[in-house]
């Protein structure tokens, strides 16, 4: 063999080798293979005009069903209509406002779902962030407590009625990130607390994640049919606030490509969660099971029924703070 092929087909293996790894862990990942037709179905999906929750509400509606985006900028959910318009024209989509680190925006987003979709089959509570630097909600909640938990404890009290009376799925996305020094910190319930110095975890942002869990854990105790789930690590725009530079991308771009999901693959676990995932008995949020790589998991975390209720009644407490 000579030098000159040998040159070519060491990358061409290599790129070959590569491209097999990404592959079987698209499949090690998982897809939903059912496809039957959501006709009549009405999912309300929070954070629906990007990242997962585009790609969740994309999913649903080419299955025909009826999506309610649920998004704070009502611009970028035209935008994301469109887009998913360019790809099917089956089902219904309704953008309808919702700021979940404002209550009062809160408050007549659940009034307008009761009085024009007081029917609906599964609310989808996916919208979530993660910060860098101190941000506050309304209320002066730091908006990792106040955005991803509180807004979504929130909505879900505000409709607990419809969600009874229909018999509505719950979806929680948490991540497994609630496995990572995460803790339900009441001294400092809603502060800002900074990250200390070579801590590699934003644990404000992992406390969220251990914290809808427990959410989860609670809502099911209850007698709500609620699915937890770890959609992955996703390459979509969820680290914005990161600011990540131009060298960032080059360094690790294969490692993205090889190592995180598209935002397509991650939403399959809120999809089946959403559309077909059972709890049983054994396995269900309450026994520390969630959804992972579409199949049930259990938690490393050794769940605390005394934190869990007291986590709902600290809630509890702070929503009714606000009450006008």
């Amino acid at each position: 063999m000579s030098t000159s092929l040998l040159y070519l087909l060491i990358p061409v293996g290599i790129g070959a080798g590569v491209y097999l790894i990404r592959k079987l862990r698209e499949l090690q990942w998982g897809w939903v293979r059912n496809n039957f037709s959501l006709r009549d179905k009405v999912y309300i999906v929070t954070g629906s005009n990007t990242g997962l929750g585009f790609e969740t509400a994309k999913a649903l509606v080419a299955r025909q069903a009826t999506v309610i985006m649920a998004c704070r900028n009502m611009e970028k959910a035209s935008h994301a209509i469109s887009e998913i318009r360019q790809e099917t024209s089956e089902g219904e989509l309704i953008p309808l406002e919702l700021d979940l680190a404002s209550f009062d925006s809160i408050h007549k987003f659940a009034a307008e779902i009761k009085a024009k979709y007081p029917t609906f089959d599964c609310l989808i509570n996916n919208a979530g962030l993660a910060m860098q630097t101190p941000h506050y909600t309304e209320e002066n909640y730091e908006v990792h407590f106040g955005v991803n938990h509180l807004g979504h404890f929130l909505l879900v009290d505000l409709l607990k009625d419809n969600i009874k009376n229909n018999s509505a799925r719950v979806v929680v996305v948490s991540s497994k990130m609630h496995e990572k020094n995460a803790k339900v910190d009441f001294d400092n319930l809603g502060k800002w607390v900074d990250r200390a110095r070579g801590d590699r975890f934003n644990n404000l942002y992992n406390n969220s994640k251990l914290m809808n869990f427990y959410f989860a854990r609670e809502l099911y105790k209850k007698g709500y049919d609620v699915h937890v789930l770890c959609p992955g690590l996703c390459h979509t725009d969820f680290f914005r606030d990161y600011n990540p530079k131009w060298y960032h991308y080059v360094l690790f771009s294969p490692v993205v490509w090889l190592m995180l999901r598209s935002a397509k693959q991650g939403a399959q676990n809120i999809i089946h969660c959403a559309t077909e995932n059972v709890n049983t008995a054994d396995k269900n949020p309450a026994t520390g099971y969630f959804i992972a790589n579409v199949k049930q998991t259990k938690s490393k975390v050794a769940f605390d029924d005394q934190i869990s209720e007291r986590l709902w009644k600290e809630s509890v407490r702070e929503i009714n703070e606000h009450k006008k």
